[in-house]
């Protein structure tokens, strides 16, 4: 077998074999449970075998053909990287729509969960922000959209002793939030809830909810594109820095 240059011997094995390793990753197996499990010919199950085998991933043993403890290994580590790539390409959309001169964390999609709205689910990601708020002690918003939608809810927590709120949003985000919620005046003077107005615009939504989770929110020309969420302590400190770099250059509503 030609080794990859560059890389462990077992390399090729693994991104060529990965189906079979997964099915050898339940426990050990048989050629003939293989082709059931893979829907294959024999002699494709016959040498994916032999290309494993001689790469040290898998052993033929007892109960029948089984993960060796670097198969085992490999592989993991081998559906964790996929999984990562997965995950990127379901934020492909959501990456568009931050500025490229913008840093992210890689951990906030290689450890985040993804939520774009869908076409029978176009409220998505605002469900999931709407689920997180709810049980949150402390929320921190960065916005340039006011989303009136929730200020009422967040009012109702804060008044209930739930929950404090800082709201950091654009002048005109809060403007319309003025305009368009009756509550608006008896929310500001809410002990517990600050509204602030930023000047800049504003190329993201950070949402912080405690201190150990994140989401940003993407918009395309006003339009929300998706979020993500991560509770991965480098995202959320990004998030921190973010949210207080910008609330330090706004004032109170």
């Amino acid at each position: 077998m030609t080794e990859p240059q560059g890389g462990p011997p077992f390399l090729d094995a693994l991104r060529k074999r990965a189906p079979m390793l997964e099915a050898l990753a339940d426990g050990p197996t048989t050629q003939r449970a293989l082709r059931d499990d893979l829907g294959v010919a024999r002699s494709t199950v016959y040498k994916g075998l032999r290309e494993l085998e001689a790469a040290g991933l898998v052993v033929d043993g007892d109960g029948g053909y089984r993960l060796t403890r670097m198969g085992r290994l490999a592989w993991r580590r081998h559906d964790a990287y996929l999984t990562r790539l997965r995950r990127l390409a379901a934020a492909e959309r959501l990456l568009e729509t931050v500025p490229a001169d913008v840093h992210l964390p890689l951990s906030l999609f290689e450890h985040g969960h993804v939520h774009v709205p869908g076409r029978h689910a176009p409220e998505r990601p605002l469900e999931r922000l709407d689920a997180l708020a709810e049980t949150a002690d402390r929320l921190r918003c960065l916005s340039p959209s006011g989303m009136p939608r929730y200020l009422s809810d967040i009012h109702e927590r804060v008044q209930a002793g739930r929950q404090t709120a800082t709201l950091v949003l654009e002048r005109p985000a809060l403007e319309r939030l003025a305009a368009d919620c009756d509550d608006y005046d008896a929310v500001r003077s809410t002990t517990g809830v600050e509204l602030r107005r930023i000047e800049a615009e504003l190329p993201f939504a950070v949402v912080l909810f405690d201190d150990d989770r994140l989401g940003l929110f993407g918009y395309d020309d006003g339009t929300l594109a998706g979020a993500v969420f991560a509770d991965d302590e480098t995202a959320v400190r990004w998030g921190e820095r973010v949210f207080e770099r910008h609330r330090a250059r706004s004032e109170p509503a």
